[in-house]
């Protein structure tokens, strides 16, 4: 791995992790589950060095990985630094997300905003230059997005009075809204309805039909 300012950096396995967080509340250890990954920044002081990485596999086995330091994000492929992300702001480590968002096999990066950290800035690895670069498909819905089992995008827009989501494709190299379902409790029979509606080439919202829900306790603006 190129020049990270790391003091120590130990990989671990799962079980050696839940036994540390058990054992101590103030270590200051920073851990992506997932991966099983984890830095110790023992030397630092508790608020002058943030560092997490995670790692993932694409298609033709580059290895992606992310180190955030402070202001500064470092974006690594197979170990080498291809890339730094400076910003006036620390980010959320719990609001960034790695997946294959422009499904091109490769993995790309969401770093939210300071606030509000559901909206930020997306940027996708591109093989030919070994970098990164802002996709201008994704950030032009601009919020964080699931990936889905049916090479979709979800985007929840919920509130407090209904649960929203908007689904997205990949439609020859452009990212176009599909449809968009929200549910709600209506204000003349206080039952829980589903509004589904689909998009024309335009964009355009259109209605295509509404349910009532079995029950009326449904989830609504989580």
């Amino acid at each position: 791995m190129k020049n990270i300012i790391i003091p120590t950096v130990f990989f671990i396995t799962l079980s050696a992790i839940l036994t540390s967080c058990e054992s101590s509340e103030d270590t200051k250890e920073h851990v992506k589950a997932e991966n099983f990954v984890m830095y110790t920044d023992a030397e630092y002081s508790e608020v002058a060095l943030e560092n997490q990485e995670t790692q993932t596999k694409s298609a033709d086995t580059k290895i992606f990985t992310y180190a955030l330091n402070g202001t500064r994000i470092e974006l690594l492929i197979d170990g080498e630094t291809v890339k730094y992300l400076d910003h006036y702001y620390t980010p959320d480590v719990e609001a960034i997300s790695v997946a294959d968002f422009d499904f091109d096999g490769y993995e790309d990066i969401f770093i939210p905003y300071e606030a509000p950290s559901d909206y930020g800035t997306y940027y996708s690895y591109i093989p030919a230059e070994n970098s990164f670069s802002e996709n201008a498909e994704l950030n032009s819905v601009g919020r964080v997005m699931t990936v889905s089992d049916d090479n979709t995008l979800i985007e929840d827009r919920s509130d407090e009075l209904t649960k929203r989501t908007i689904e997205y494709q990949w439609i020859n190299k452009k990212l176009r809204a599909v449809k968009k379902t929200e549910t709600y409790k209506s204000s003349e029979s206080g039952k829980m309805l589903t509004d589904v509606y689909n998009f024309d080439e335009n964009g355009v919202e259109y209605l295509i039909g509404t349910t009532e829900n079995e029950t009326s306790d449904a989830v609504v603006g989580d």
